[in-house]
């Protein structure tokens, strides 16, 4: 057991040093010759699950980026029309997001789900994580109710966008339940 801890300790400070991109404030996919990507989608919040980040990682990362009405327009009432669900799979300000495409900003359930746990970790030491998590929890409810509600679909990924009519993907894909899963264990069941 002492051996795991320490590897896990040992992993942790990796994830924490070595993946934290301190100009853009939040963990980045690193290239073989340390230079960072500046590619951000969810999968950089996913570095929460793992309790690597300190505090102030983790708050800077809801300020910079998750809350931020521009990047993954969690929470707000500054959301754009073109990214009012979020978290999109890519940060909208990046130049791949405008044409939308299966990984290029669409929302993805387990994306969701995925970004909702490593918040989890965090929401009861850092006030900002806490309000991202709720934030989150309530628009992705709202976003797989507003499709449930119109057509009776569980979408495979849904659209960015206030104002989309239908999922962008299959229409009943088991998947695409998570994104209503947050919303009901932030509400107790």
């Amino acid at each position: 057991v002492a051996e795991l801890q320490r590897r896990a300790d040992a992993l942790r400070a990796t994830v924490r040093d070595g993946l934290w991109d301190s100009d853009q404030k939040i963990f980045a996919n690193r290239f073989a010759n340390g230079t960072f990507s500046n590619r951000i989608s969810p999968t950089s919040f996913y570095a929460l699950q793992t309790n690597a980040p300190s505090e102030e990682q983790a708050r800077t990362m809801m300020v910079a980026w998750l809350r931020n009405s521009s990047r993954f327009c969690v929470g707000g009432d500054d959301r754009s029309d073109e990214c009012y669900w979020g978290p999109p799979s890519i940060s909208a300000d990046d130049p791949a997001f405008p044409p939308l495409g299966y990984w290029r900003g669409y929302v993805w359930g387990p994306m969701i789900q995925l970004v909702y746990w490593g918040l989890e970790n965090y929401a009861e030491a850092v006030p900002e994580v806490k309000a991202a998590k709720a934030a989150l929890a309530d628009q992705a409810g709202a976003m797989f109710l507003n499709m449930w509600r119109r057509h009776g679909h569980v979408c495979e990924n849904y659209s960015p966008w206030k104002n989309a009519t239908d999922c962008t993907g299959d229409r009943f894909y088991h998947w695409g339940g998570l994104a209503g899963l947050a919303g009901l264990v932030e509400a107790g069941f």
